[in-house]
């Protein structure tokens, strides 16, 4: 499913009259002011939040000049230590993680049969 997504940034002049009653109601009920779901995922972490189209939008543009300024920086980007990378891949830890993964499943299927009417 595609969203319908304005990245036209619309900013009134400070200057705009704020005694049209009608002209404040149809900014009231536009796009810019209705909340939505953004969910970000960033630095292993996950977070969601209702923010207007406006607010998306400061977002977006303090990511791309983040993003930007660390590309012209002479580093870069960071990559991942090595260390790190065989942390995920060892035997070790992909035996727990499989581990884990049962018992979560079996809890959701014992929790899932206890709330059943049928069982």
């Amino acid at each position: 499913m595609r969203r319908n997504c304005n990245l036209e940034l619309r900013l009134l002049p400070s200057s705009y009259p704020s005694d049209s009653h009608d002209m404040m109601e149809e900014r009231i009920e536009s796009p810019e002011t209705q909340q939505q779901q953004l969910t970000i995922f960033y630095n292993g972490r996950v977070c969601v939040s209702d923010v207007t189209e406006l607010q998306a939008k400061a977002i977006l543009i303090l990511a791309n000049r983040e993003r930007d300024e660390r590309m012209k920086s002479p580093t870069g980007w960071e990559p991942v230590s090595p260390t790190l990378k065989s942390q995920v891949n060892s035997p070790n830890t992909s035996l727990s993680m499989k581990r884990s993964l049962q018992r979560f499943l079996q809890k959701r299927k014992t929790r899932i049969q206890a709330t059943s009417p049928y069982h």
